[in-house]
């Protein structure tokens, strides 16, 4: 009995083993055959993600690409040889644009660099014209006359206010003016009132003579202790 026992558990040992081997043999089979899938759509994952040859869109690439494919539906057909006909008429567009801008620049190369006085005068009212004051160009700005007696050959050139130039100044700053022996100093800066050597006193928005014929303006003066101001002579 005990060795009837034994044999059968011996025997169930063995079905299980049997069992487990197989099992086993299957769900191998399947690994493989699921890593041989995964790595079809990798392939054909990277195949998909290649970059496609550069394709270039001219009439004759469409027409060629067109005649290439008989079996091609009639509605893209027609959908290309409409795109052919667009890029065409966009082509022949660019070469007219092309030609007028080459045209307009060499009409542009040939005029004067400078317009002739006659033109000037014709095209710039005078004093009566303008209504604007004998000293006072168009741009309100004094005219300069380029023999005034103020202007001496040895003046400053550099680090110097031109004649006729707004700029700023502050308590103790001295400038000299371009081309002449004046040079400007404030004394003082106060709320509408600016304090010059020379003329002293100036309100803002006063215009005063200066040196040697010259009118000082002051177009500003404030609390911050800046004042605007411009020699003119004429």
């Amino acid at each position: 009995m005990d060795r009837v026992i034994s044999l059968l558990a011996a025997l169930v040992g063995l079905i299980a083993l049997g069992g487990a081997l197989l099992v086993h043999t299957n769900t191998e089979t399947q690994r493989r055959e699921i890593a041989t899938e995964i790595a079809q759509l990798k392939t054909s994952m990277s195949l998909l993600g290649a970059p496609q040859p550069a394709v270039v869109n001219t009439p004759a690439a469409i027409t060629t690409q067109a005649a290439s494919e008989p079996h091609a539906d009639d509605g893209v057909a027609d959908a290309l040889l409409a795109l052919q006909d667009r890029i065409a008429a966009l082509e022949q567009t660019t070469r007219d644009q092309s030609s007028q801008l080459e045209a307009a620049r060499a009409q542009i190369s040939s005029m004067p660099s400078t317009p002739p006085a006659a033109q000037v005068a014709a095209a710039s009212p005078g004093p009566a014209a303008s209504g604007l004051a004998p000293a006072q160009t168009i741009t309100g700005q004094p005219a300069q006359s380029a023999t005034a007696s103020v202007l001496v050959a040895d003046g400053p050139t550099k680090d110097c206010i031109p004649l006729g130039t707004r700029f700023m100044g502050q308590s103790g700053d001295s400038f000299p003016i371009c081309k002449t022996k004046m040079v400007l100093k404030v004394a003082a800066v106060t709320d509408g009132l600016a304090t010059i050597n020379g003329p002293g006193d100036v309100a803002a928005g006063a215009s005063v003579p200066y040196d040697k014929g010259c009118m000082l303006a002051v177009f500003s003066a404030d609390t911050s202790g800046f004042a605007e101001m411009r020699v003119t002579c004429q």
